[in-house]
């Protein structure tokens, strides 16, 4: 993918996503593919992870990716606003149904997956040993720093991540279960919705996807191996995962 830096990025016209650069970013990967679906094209704006990113925080506000940002609209970096920003730009296909009560199912699932305390939170969790969690002297600017100051992780939270990880992912595997009873191969309805491309992005982490899909750097593929093993999934939820990555979205990642 060839991004741009921030500071060139700034008086362009149109969609500029800022995502991160040279790294697999599962909420990156999401951003894109919500995009990708819905044939929105955009300008990739580099984010250097574990940078200060000074240009990109002082344009948008947010020195992490991903950030949305249409002509001179606000910037928009939490999952539910850039799924509605995608949803407005191009209101089909559309990915979150039109029926009130399976629109308040999808969100539901979708804060599940990428929510604060759902699976991509607790997972994030998991990839910082147990004893970070009560260092509050870190260095600042270190993981452990990041672990306190940005997500405000305790000791407590970090213990129970694998759990709380856990129950999400029976739930999901609930859902595809009685899913499939009915006849239906998605999350929601009989059709493709954002809980489907959300849940295909946040697991590549816990199981990753296979080398000709994606050249995940090697030291990434190690911490989250680390990570997934400490998690079961049920083979539904990998099956559910391919098949959406295949039939819907952009292979191999572009990144």
């Amino acid at each position: 993918m060839d991004h741009i830096e921030a500071k060139d990025a700034r008086d362009l016209p149109g969609l500029r996503l800022a995502v991160t650069k040279n790294i697999p970013n599962p909420f990156c990967e999401a951003a894109k593919s919500l995009f990708h679906v819905k044939g929105i094209p955009f300008t990739p704006v580099a984010q250097h992870a574990a940078q200060p990113n000074e240009d990109l925080k002082a344009w948008t506000g947010h020195r992490n990716a991903p950030v949305a940002i249409w002509n001179e609209e606000p910037a928009r970096a939490g999952w539910a606003e850039i799924l509605m920003l995608a949803e407005r730009l191009n209101p089909a296909p559309a990915l979150l149904p039109a029926d009130r009560v399976l629109r308040a199912l999808v969100f539901g699932i979708c804060h599940e997956i990428c929510g604060e305390g759902g699976f991509a939170w607790n997972s994030r969790f998991m990839m910082f040993p147990q004893e970070a969690a009560n260092d509050t002297s870190a260095e600042k600017g270190s993981w452990d720093d990041i672990l306190h100051r940005q997500y405000g992780a305790s000791r407590e939270q970090v213990e129970r991540a694998p759990e709380r990880a856990a129950s999400v992912l029976r739930f999901l595997a609930s859902q595809l279960h009685e899913q499939k009873a009915s006849g239906s191969a998605y999350f929601v309805g009989d059709g493709l919705t954002a809980a489907d491309i959300f849940w295909a992005c946040m697991s590549i982490g816990v199981r990753q996807l296979p080398s000709e899909w994606s050249a995940t750097p090697g030291f990434l593929r190690k911490v989250w191996g680390q990570m997934g093993g400490k998690l079961e999934v049920d083979p539904i939820l990998i099956e559910h995962r391919d098949r959406i990555y295949s039939t819907y979205l952009k292979l191999p990642l572009d990144f």
